[in-house]
């Protein structure tokens, strides 16, 4: 029978790269955590560890145990949490870990929801991109993950075991003055705007990459990860930039308006969890509002126009489906 605590143990030895990391963050001597190694390797019967340079590498075996216990401990987690919301009488802490632009409409949507229907169910945030979400995921940081990723990518590695349910797309707009001369325009492609200064997030690479198969390099003239301060520089003519429905759903700043790019993959979002977790009454409440709203507003929004101006607020763009 495999030992919880030895699995800790390995697990943060393969996080760390070392016996003395992993004791140092685990709270153990460098000795303790050599004690258990040994005894979870005599229990296996194979090497979990080599010692390559100054680090330690998992064996294949070892690798194998790793994925398991990921697993174990959120059905360790799950059991946990499960227990607390029935002594709660059905309540329960729900800890979410979501992307920046379901913070803007979705989460303060699911807010409102929770407070009206579900007071005795809370939830607490945390804004992080998906790779950062994954890790808080599997190591027990977050019980709910809202990610995104687009249509033409496969699965990411680290969701295989995971519960993934999916929840929406939205399409990438250009946001622009509306005295842009491209501001007439139904639809925009990237090639027109090679000579264009642009306001960008920190994560662009899709974007990046993308400039560079047209053959030019994008000039940033400012790198904010905040909606509103992105359409105020874009207001004042700092750039154009590229942003989300989900974003542009919440706010637009009058006098901008906002055409799709054409030939730009759809984004999908979607809800990622340890499958035990899901049984827990408070995660099952949120997930359940969760993709009520996204269907409510999948459905609801209006068609695009190309009418908009500068001073006036544009229509609402459409949900791709």
């Amino acid at each position: 029978m495999l030992d919880v605590h030895q699995l800790e143990v390995l697990a943060e030895v393969a996080r760390t790269g070392s016996y003395t990391a992993a004791a140092a963050s685990l709270g153990y001597t460098q000795p303790a955590v050599s004690y258990q190694m040994r005894r979870l390797r005599q229990a296996v019967g194979a090497p979990l560890v080599t010692r390559v340079g100054r680090g330690l590498q998992l064996t294949e075996t070892g690798q194998t145990l790793v994925r398991h216990a990921d697993s174990i401990f959120a059905v360790l987690r799950a059991a946990e949490q499960e227990t607390s919301s029935v002594v709660a009488r059905g309540g329960g802490l729900v800890r979410m870990v979501a992307f920046q632009s379901s913070c803007v409409e979705l989460l303060p949507r699911l807010v409102v929801r929770l407070r009206a229907h579900h007071p005795e169910v809370r939830v607490t945030v945390v804004q992080a991109e998906p790779v950062e979400a994954r890790r808080m995921l599997r190591a027990g940081e977050a019980d709910l993950g809202l990610l995104c990723n687009w249509e033409n990518e496969d699965l990411p590695e680290g969701e295989s075991a995971m519960l993934r349910l999916e929840l929406m797309t939205d399409r990438r707009y250009v946001l622009m003055r509306g005295d842009d001369p491209l501001a007439g325009r139904d639809t925009v492609d990237l090639a027109e705007l090679a000579a264009r200064d642009w306001v960008m997030e920190s994560f662009r690479d899709r974007f990046m990459a993308a400039c560079t198969n047209l053959g030019f390099q994008p000039r940033i003239a400012a790198t904010v990860d905040d909606v509103i301060a992105i359409q105020s520089l874009v207001s004042a003519g700092l750039g154009i930039s590229l942003m989300s429905e989900l974003s542009l759903d919440a706010h637009v700043a009058p006098g901008l308006v906002y055409r799709p790019l054409r030939r730009w993959p759809l984004r999908r979002s979607y809800a990622l969890l340890w499958p035990d977790m899901a049984n827990v009454p408070a995660v099952a409440t949120v997930l359940s509002e969760i993709r009520a709203i996204a269907r409510a507003m999948q459905r609801t929004s209006g068609p695009a126009t190309p009418s908009a101006r500068a001073g006036t607020a544009p229509t609402a763009p459409p949900r791709s489906t």
